[in-house]
């Protein structure tokens, strides 16, 4: 709600009691996130590279367009927001992501069973700031959800702009939020990059419908040592991302590329470098009506750690190489009513086999969801069911597959 411009007690009192909510509500997110930190040894979800963080992220299901203002504190405008999400899923076969659906974790031993869960991790809250500091607006945004560990609380983005400068967490810069699918999974297409890192992004607009970014990131990711010889993983730089969007009216086109690098330090002897790098290419077009059709071409060395997979492995002489990867997405969201639409996506990821690879890798995953989503209170709360369907190759040809059917109810805050 926003005040209006009457003077008085009355008038007086409702800021005051504004204040102090927005004072409190960044007490009670900045306690909960010292919590998370403590418990998960040092940082949100240590143990876990963020991508489903899909997230993205995924589970992006029809966003509502947005609400009015929040309440205005010295000039800054205040919009406390998030959503609260029941997820209920039923599998008709094992995976070992029960609150997702990651096809990297089908098993291959050829077992059977099912298996039920409802939860509401899901949940978010949020606290966008926003006011205009030296003729450009300063934007101050903090999202949490709770997919830590036992459902804690857990950081999702902390970010502060002004102007094109931006400094935080958020989704990076290689990664195209702007065309995640509407899926009802949290997790989303494997083919789609979906990290939020630490960064420093400078965005400079080139046209109307032209923009470019470039960031340092950070690095982390999955190092495979080689057996038997003791030593440790570095990350010597940070990533290099950089990216042009171009957005017009009927849609947008996406282009980045990052560069990286990993290494690998044994106890004795000199370091082994890997270079890292990808491109992605993605675009969002619409058709007719409110539909549009949406897709992206994921390929490079080393790129997977933007899914959260493996960044390097070694060779039979202990020398590190980054796995190539290609990776495709593609779908399309279709509205047969204005409450009522539909989603369908699919994505492949495959990795060129080499020898030194161990049996275990992932060769090819498969994704396919397809949605109903009905918004039974207009931009506040919707009911969706999803079928969900993954497959999983690794190099000693084995193979596996996973079916889901997922029911979910949200409501959004204001």
């Amino acid at each position: 709600m926003r005040h209006g411009t009457k003077h008085g007690t009355r008038t007086t009192q409702r800021k005051t009691r504004g204040a102090m909510t927005g004072l409190m509500l960044l007490a009670a997110i900045g306690s909960a996130e010292a919590q998370t930190s403590s418990a998960l040894g040092g940082g949100p979800l240590a143990s876990r590279t963020e991508t489903v963080e899909a997230p993205p992220a995924a589970a992006q299901a029809a966003t509502p367009a947005a609400t009015p203002a929040g309440f205005t504190v010295a000039g800054f405008v205040f919009r406390p927001g998030g959503r609260i999400k029941l997820d209920i899923i039923r599998d008709f076969n094992p995976i070992g992501s029960e609150d997702s659906f990651d096809p990297r974790t089908i098993p291959l031993d050829g077992s059977e069973g099912g298996n039920s869960n409802l939860h509401a991790k899901e949940t978010r809250l949020s606290l966008d700031i926003r006011g205009p500091v030296e003729g450009k607006e300063l934007r101050m945004y903090i999202e949490t959800d709770f997919y830590g560990s036992s459902s804690v609380l857990r950081l999702r983005q902390a970010y502060g702009s002004w102007g094109g400068l931006l400094a935080g967490q958020t989704w990076s810069t290689f990664v195209d939020d702007a065309n995640f699918p509407n899926t009802i999974d949290f997790e989303a297409p494997m083919a789609h990059p979906s990290v939020r890192q630490a960064q420093l992004r400078w965005t400079q607009q080139l046209s109307s419908k032209v923009s470019w970014s470039a960031a340092v990131e950070d690095n982390k990711s999955s190092i495979t040592p080689p057996a038997g010889v003791p030593g440790k993983a570095e990350y010597p730089m940070p990533d290099l991302v950089t990216r042009v969007k171009y957005e017009a009216s009927r849609g947008h086109a996406f282009a980045s590329v990052f560069l990286g690098k990993a290494r690998f330090r044994p106890a004795e002897g000199d370091p082994d470098d890997a270079t890292l790098w990808g491109m992605l290419l993605s675009g969002r077009v619409k058709t007719f009506g409110r539909d549009y059709a949406y897709g992206t071409l994921t390929f490079g060395d080393g790129v997977g750690r933007y899914r959260g997979g493996i960044t390097a492995v070694p060779d039979a002489n202990n020398e590190l190489h980054a796995p190539g990867l290609v990776a495709i997405m593609g779908g399309y969201d279709h509205y047969w009513h204005p409450r009522l639409s539909s989603n369908a996506v699919f994505s492949r990821a495959s990795t060129d086999e080499e020898d030194f690879y161990s049996a275990d890798i992932n060769t090819q995953l498969d994704y396919a969801a397809v949605n109903l989503l009905y918004w039974f209170l207009p931009d506040r709360a919707w009911a969706g069911v999803e079928y969900l369907h993954g497959g999983r190759d690794v190099f000693s040809g084995e193979n596996g597959s996973a079916n889901r059917l997922q029911f979910a109810v949200r409501f959004n805050l204001p």
